[in-house]
């Protein structure tokens, strides 16, 4: 099973973006795809390969605070107790 990753898009050059997470950028295919996607728009990145879909800021950000706080439990930071 694959997540999706939100990225920002940087550049966008016919069927391919250029997109930054945190500090890493990669090209990504827009060929799964049908949203048009722009520079400054937030996507839904699986396996740092293919676009899924577009997503508003609000819920990128939304995603990365989720993902975030999944990573804080699986390290021992607020795990639920039994």
């Amino acid at each position: 099973m694959c997540l999706t990753v939100p990225c920002e898009v940087l550049r966008v050059d016919g069927a391919t973006a250029l997109v930054r997470r945190g500090e890493a950028q990669f090209e990504v295919s827009l060929l799964f795809t049908d949203d048009p996607v722009a520079p400054g728009d937030w996507v839904a990145v699986q396996a740092q390969r293919h676009v899924q879909a577009r997503l508003t800021a609000e819920e990128a950000h939304d995603i990365l605070a989720l993902y975030a706080r999944l990573a804080a439990m699986m390290e021992g930071d607020g795990a639920p107790h039994a």
